[in-house]
C-alpha cells in the first residue's frame, strides 16, 4: 500500500512538471500580455521605390505659343510671335528625303549643296536646301533616300535651309507622323523632310491678331505720288525698341488713326495673315487695325 502511494506521488510530480511547460490559453478577461521572442529572427524587407511616371515633356512649354491653339481671335504679343516663327533657327536637325537630280541623270556627286524632295523622282517642290561646309564628294542616287544632319535656318528666300550639313551613313529610317516640336526635339532622330518642312512653316497662312508697341509707319509710293504699300511695324509691348512684326496694311492710315497711335503706342492690335519673313521680321499681309 505504501508502495502504491509512493508511485502515485511520483506520478503527480511528473504531471505538474510537464503541465508547467504548456502554453496557457487566453481566458476571457485575462489582460496579461504575451511577449513573443523574435531574437535571432530579424528578416529585413527591402522597400522598392517606384519612380514617378511624369510622362513626356509638353511639346510647347508654358509661355510658348502652340500654333494649334491660336486662332484669329487670340491676341498674341509681337515678341512671342517672333520667337515662335523663328524657333527652328539654330536648332540641330536630322532629316531624311530624296535628292533632286535632273531626269538626265540617275546620280550626282555632292559638291557643296543639294536640295531635298519628298519622293524619288517627284516634283521639284524643294522642301529643304542642305549646304555643306566641306566638299564631301559622295555619290548620291535619285531613287535612294538620303539622311542629312545640320543646323536649321531660314534662307534668304524664307525657306528651310540646313547649314553645316553632313551626310549620315547607316541612319535609321525616319518614322511616319513623327510628333515633336522645336522645344523638345533631340536633333538626332531622323524626320521626313516633308514633316520637318510642315513644322518649320506651320505659321504660314494663319490669320492672327498681334499686339505690340507701335514703332513706325513706312509708306512706299511711286513718283506720281500713288501709294504702293503702307507698312506698320510693331515692337515689344513696353518700348518698341526692337521691331518684331511688319504689317502690310490694306489701306492708307488716316490722320485720325495716326494721331491716336502716336498718342498711345502701347497695346496696338492688328489683324492679318502671316506670310513669312519680311525685313528680318515676321510679315503679315492684309492687315487692319482692331483698336486704333
Amino acid at each position: 500500500m505504501k508502495k502504491n502511494l509512493l508511485i502515485l506521488a511520483i506520478t503527480g510530480l511528473l504531471l505538474v512538471a510537464c503541465g508547467g511547460g504548456e502554453e496557457q490559453a487566453s481566458q476571457p478577461g485575462d489582460t496579461s500580455e504575451t511577449v513573443e521572442s523574435t531574437e535571432g529572427d530579424h528578416t529585413a524587407e527591402a522597400v522598392e521605390e517606384t519612380p514617378e511616371d511624369t510622362g513626356p515633356p509638353p511639346l510647347y512649354p508654358e509661355g510658348a505659343l502652340d500654333p494649334s491653339q491660336i486662332t484669329a481671335d487670340t491676341p498674341v504679343s509681337a515678341a512671342a510671335l517672333f520667337e515662335a516663327y523663328f524657333i527652328w533657327d539654330g536648332k540641330d536637325v536630322t532629316v531624311e528625303g530624296y535628292p533632286y537630280i535632273s531626269y538626265l541623270a540617275d546620280s550626282m556627286i555632292v559638291v557643296d549643296e543639294i536640295v531635298l524632295i519628298a519622293e524619288a523622282r517627284g516634283s521639284r517642290d524643294i522642301l529643304a536646301t542642305a549646304v555643306f561646309t566641306d566638299t564631301s564628294g559622295v555619290t548620291i542616287w535619285a531613287d535612294q533616300p538620303i539622311t542629312i544632319s545640320g543646323t536649321a535656318e531660314h534662307t534668304w528666300g524664307d525657306d528651310l535651309g540646313i547649314v553645316n550639313a553632313v551626310i549620315v551613313s547607316g541612319a535609321s529610317p525616319a518614322q511616319q507622323n513623327f510628333v515633336t516640336s522645336a522645344y523638345v526635339y533631340d536633333g538626332n532622330t531622323p524626320i521626313l523632310v516633308q514633316e520637318l518642312n510642315d513644322m518649320f512653316n506651320v505659321w504660314i497662312g494663319k490669320e492672327l491678331t498681334v499686339e505690340g508697341y507701335y514703332n513706325c509707319t513706312t509708306v512706299s509710293s511711286r513718283l506720281s505720288g500713288e501709294v504702293i504699300s503702307v507698312r506698320v511695324d510693331l515692337g515689344d509691348l513696353d518700348s518698341g525698341s526692337t521691331k518684331f512684326v511688319a504689317c502690310e496694311m490694306t489701306d492708307e492710315i488716316s490722320e485720325e488713326t495716326d494721331s491716336i497711335m502716336l498718342a498711345n503706342r502701347a497695346g496696338t492690335r492688328i489683324r492679318g495673315t502671316l506670310t513669312g519673313k519680311t525685313f528680318n521680321m515676321v510679315g503679315l499681309e492684309n492687315c487692319v487695325f482692331l483698336n486704333r
